[in-house]
């Protein structure tokens, strides 16, 4: 191995652990299922829906939930929902 080598696996090693003190922006699979106490994906949307939880399922079906919906913060805040669109003949009157 020359200087070279170790240099960039220094810079490696530096990168993975940046990463790892980096929370995530999505939980686990392990933290949803401690969250709702329940295994399968069914379970877990049914356990999320009655506590509350803002929630995305993905193209598995899997529930994905942003962390900061747990953690709190400016982002866990639910934006107001958006305005029905309606013709503007009838918002005239």
């Amino acid at each position: 191995m020359n200087m070279n080598d170790t240099k960039e696996i220094e810079n490696l090693l530096r990168k993975l652990e940046e990463l790892q003190s980096t929370p995530s922006t999505f939980l686990t699979p392990d933290d949803i299922a401690v969250l709702t106490g329940r295994k399968s994906k069914s379970r877990q949307i049914e356990a999320l829906r009655q506590m509350g939880v803002p929630f995305f399922v993905n193209g598995t079906g899997h529930p994905i939930v942003a962390r900061t919906a747990v953690e709190g913060g400016p982002a866990g805040k639910a934006a107001p929902p958006p305005k029905k669109w309606s013709p503007k003949v009838l918002n005239s009157g």
